[in-house]
């Protein structure tokens, strides 16, 4: 990733959450995140050592970038006009140390409904990663696709993914004075959908 330096407070993240326990499914897929995690080999040993002794990023989901809803093209906007609906709903990090820099994985899992307007099997999402310090400074930043395709006659996909080797520089500090924000990259039309939306 590219270094994308900005000294300018929040930088349109200000808040983060990790979705914990929200019903039996969820809770499952948090301990899906953490085996996918687990399987990347940091969990013992030497490494495993340094981590615990300086601690890991946290993996979190941007509270006004966790939902995405995508309508048929026009200008509907009511629930019949539904295209897809999309959800983050976890994200769990694990990492090593070396010298002065941090290596992350992390796994993210979400969700997309096909609504009623939905014509396509495969749908594809821009998500973007974000390295903050203190949840004021983005570090880096960077965005992908996410595609998912559902199953013949299902209409919800869960999609789960692992990301290796995100390192950046920590000097002397604790891992824990960061974070690694996901988000879906939104339209600031899309953002304010968001905040008006109720929270669950």
């Amino acid at each position: 990733m590219a270094d994308t330096r900005n000294s300018i407070k929040n930088m349109g993240l200000p808040a983060f959450t990790t979705q914990f326990a929200r019903g039996g499914t969820r809770l499952g897929l948090v301990a899906a995140l953490a085996l996918i995690v687990a399987g990347c080999g940091w969990w013992s040993g030497e490494n495993r050592k340094v981590e615990q002794a300086r601690g890991c990023p946290n993996a979190g989901i941007l509270a006004d970038a966790q939902q995405m809803v995508e309508y048929r093209p026009g200008p509907g906007r009511d629930i019949t006009d539904v295209a897809y609906r999309w959800e983050l709903l976890d994200a769990v990090a694990d990492c090593s140390y070396s010298d002065t820099m941090i290596d992350v994985d992390y796994a993210l899992s979400m969700s997309v409904t096909a609504g009623p307007a939905a014509t396509r099997s495969a749908v594809t999402a821009p998500i973007f990663v974000a390295v903050t310090r203190n949840g004021e400074s983005i570090l880096q930043k960077t965005s992908f696709e996410a595609e998912v395709e559902f199953e013949p006659g299902r209409r919800v996909a869960v999609y789960t993914r692992t990301f290796r080797g995100l390192e950046f520089e920590v000097g002397e500090d604790d891992g824990v004075l960061y974070d690694i924000v996901l988000g879906f990259q939104l339209s600031p039309e899309q953002v304010q959908e968001n905040r008006n939306r109720p929270r669950l």
